[in-house]
């Protein structure tokens, strides 16, 4: 029943494996995609005695994106005269969300929302033009429209406003975690590929002004 609704869910049989099950717990939760995980504490093994001991968490570090990589992101971002940020799910992440700041402010690129990416980056922000709903016809779309680049940072296939139709006539490049998913109306021209943060405060630390 709690596996649809979770990431990880375990029984514990043996008060032995509750720390190494605890701490996969708490890793997997934190992972991309954060989300709920589940582990079942029956009476019995709540009640044995264990000679195991908590094993602490370690620090990580998740890819990088190769320079290369991102010298080419820069170079279509400058090139662009009409770009438009597009902060879907995966980039509503605190440190995310300063770094997409700092890129706007750097850049004066304008930039929209998906449903699951709304307050990423803040939407009090002038250069907001609103979050794209899934109804037809949004006064957001004609900016869509006229865009020549479209940087679309952790997008989610699930979310497929009516103006995706319009991302596969034109370039766009998105920046994820892993690589983008592919369906029939979203189809990348150019990915960068490994930790957002880091992939947009590269990007953000070399681009100029895009050509208006």
């Amino acid at each position: 029943m709690i596996q649809p609704l979770t990431k990880f869910t375990k029984q514990l049989v043996s008060g032995d494996n509750i720390p190494s099950h605890v701490r996969e717990a708490f890793r997997l939760a934190k992972e991309e995609r954060p989300g709920a995980v589940q582990l079942e504490l029956r009476e019995e093994i709540a009640d044995e005695g264990t000679k195991e001991s908590l094993i602490r968490p370690r620090p990580t570090h998740l890819p990088v994106t190769e320079q290369k990589a991102v010298r080419a992101a820069v170079t279509r971002t400058e090139r662009a005269k009409r770009p438009l940020l597009l902060a879907g799910p995966d980039a509503n992440r605190k440190l995310t969300s300063r770094m997409l700041r700092q890129l706007v402010d750097n850049t004066g690129i304008p930039f929209v929302t998906t449903q699951m990416g709304k307050g990423v980056p803040s939407e009090g922000n002038p250069l907001f033009l609103e979050n794209a709903t899934l109804s037809a016809g949004d006064f957001v779309h004609p900016a869509v429209e006229a865009a020549d680049l479209i940087i679309n940072v952790g997008h989610d296939v699930m979310e497929k406003p009516p103006f995706f139709n319009a991302v596969r006539r034109r370039e766009s490049h998105p920046h994820q975690l892993f690589l983008a998913a592919v369906d029939p109306v979203y189809f990348p021209q150019f990915a960068l590929v490994g930790d957002i943060t880091n992939s947009i405060r590269h990007v953000t630390e070399r681009v100029l002004a895009p050509a208006r």
